[in-house]
Order: structure tokens, then sequence, then C-alpha cells
């Protein structure tokens, strides 16, 4: 009887680590701008995002604008109506490349990250360890957004990358999947300057922020990629005009389905309107254009 109690201890201690783990603590808030490649075949052309990095020195939380967004939104409401009351707020992806639409929930401790991609209306979650990331420091220095920081270097994942960091934020976080450094990264870019990440502001939060996985699907990662693409790739085959206007830069408008009958009204930048076919076109070609990841192996 005694070992039947030890056993429940021992696996209700399992559960409730388990449990903890869901939860990150954040006791800053970071906004990064990204500026990107995201055609290999067209360089010049750049792409910009807003990013923003919750970081603390056991956990970060790196997330894209929209996903900010609905989180602040979240938060004004538990505020209001309590935070029992639970509310779906939609995350929008936006057109920027697939890397910077991943939400990641990382262990610093431990390694472990938790990624977060939404598409098809959904959250999909799968786990992996934190990449080894190597860094070699540089006695390299300069001032940066009011700061004193060091250069250190890395490769990963197919890039050379250059850092900038500051050990007067002694968090060790940084943009995307860059960690491990004694302090946090400011500034970071490949050397070929296809992702460039540069801090815009810093605050550090009155109470510290915490962070909940919200509801989502568990697959593998592999399971994932392929998923989206099929979803990606069925929008055309099936005329997904609402979900093709969403992942296509330069559009905006709306969609309409009244008995098996689509209205649209979908313009570009100018407030020139588009066809179906022309959306079709343009949406196609930011599928092939999409070339360039952050991860090249």
């Amino acid at each position: 009887m005694k070992t039947i109690y030890l056993n429940l201890i021992f696996l209700l201690l399992i559960n409730l680590n388990i449990i903890g783990q869901t939860k990150y603590s954040t006791e800053y808030k970071i906004q990064y701008e990204v500026e990107y490649s995201m055609d290999s075949l067209n360089l010049e052309s750049k792409g910009t995002a807003e990013m923003y990095l919750f970081a603390g020195n056991e956990f970060g939380v790196f997330i894209n604008e929209s996903r900010a967004t609905a989180e602040e939104k979240m938060e004004k409401f538990r505020q209001r109506f309590g935070s029992s009351v639970q509310l779906e707020l939609g995350v929008n992806n936006s057109n920027n490349p697939s890397d910077l639409n991943k939400a990641m929930f990382t262990n610093l401790e431990t390694g472990e990250v938790k990624v977060l991609q939404h598409f098809g209306d959904k959250d999909y979650v799968y786990s992996e360890s934190q990449p080894v990331v190597n860094w070699e420091m540089t006695d390299k220095t300069k001032e940066s957004m009011g700061y004193q920081t060091q250069m250190a270097k890395t490769h990963f994942a197919g890039r050379s990358y250059e850092a900038w960091f500051t050990m007067e934020i002694p968090v060790p976080a940084g943009p995307y999947v860059f960690n491990g450094l004694p302090g946090l990264i400011v500034e970071l870019y490949d050397t070929e300057n296809h992702y460039h990440f540069m801090m815009q502001s810093i605050e550090k939060l009155e109470e510290p922020k915490v962070w909940e996985l919200p509801k989502s699907k568990k697959l593998s990662k592999e399971k994932v990629v392929k998923l989206q693409k099929k979803i990606d790739d069925n929008a055309l085959k099936s005329s997904d005009y609402g979900y093709m206007m969403s992942q296509t830069s330069g559009v905006m408008g709306s969609t309409t389905n009244a008995d098996g009958k689509i209205t649209m009204d979908i313009q570009d930048k100018s407030g020139q309107k588009i066809s179906k076919e022309e959306l079709k076109r343009m949406y196609r070609a930011q599928l092939e254009s999409r070339n360039n990841p952050i991860e090249l192996e």
C-alpha cells in the first residue's frame, strides 16, 4: 500500500511539472523590426515586419504583430471580465515568410521550444529542442539604441550571423531562436543581409506577463509543414478567394458567399479593383516568391 501511495505522489508531481511547463513568465517586452528579402531571385525587393519578444531569465515568447495585438485585446478583456472568462480571438497571418508567422515559446533553461503556427483558422503546435547556437565572441563594441553592445558571431541553418548584445539587460534571449548570450540581443543579421532584426523599443513590465499556450492541435513539425503547403495549394484549386486575399500582399477588401455565389470586392493599394483571375495570379506569384526562408538547411 505504501508503494502505491508513493507511486501516486510521483505521478502527481510529474503532472504538476508538466502543467507548470505550460506557463511562461516574462519580465520584458521588446519590439523588433525585421527587414527581409523573401525572394532569392529578387533580393533588392525588401519587406518589413514588426515582431515582439517577451522575455525573462527563464522563458522567451517570440510572436508576430498580429498575435501580439490579439493577446493585448485578450488581456484587456480578462481585466474587465475576469481571467476565468474565455474569448476566442482570431490571429491573422501576415504576408511575411512563414518563419515569421511562427510563435515560439522557449524554456531558456531546458531548451524546449513549443512552436505555434496558425493557418486555416487554427493553431497547430509541435515541440522541438532549441537549436544549438554556438556563439563566437568578438572584441568589437558599439553603442546601439542607447546601450553598449558587443558583437558575437554564429552559423545557423545555412547562414552566418552577427549579433550585437548588451549585458546592461542581463536576459539571455533574442529574436527567433537566437538565445544564449550573456545579455539581450539588440541587433541581429545574417552576413548576406537577407534578414536583419533591429530592436525598436524595450519595456520593463510592472508585473510579469505570464503566457499560456492557446488551444491548438498537436502535430509533428513535418506534418505541420505538409499541412500548410496543402492548404496553400488547395486555395488555388478550390478558389478560396478569402484565404488568397488574406495571404496576398498589396490587396484588401472582402468576399461574400450567398447561396453558393461568391461576390468579391477586392482592391489593390491604389484602390483599383482586382478580378478573381488577377487575385489568383498574384497569390500564385507570391507563393513562388517565398523561396528564401530563414532556415536554409
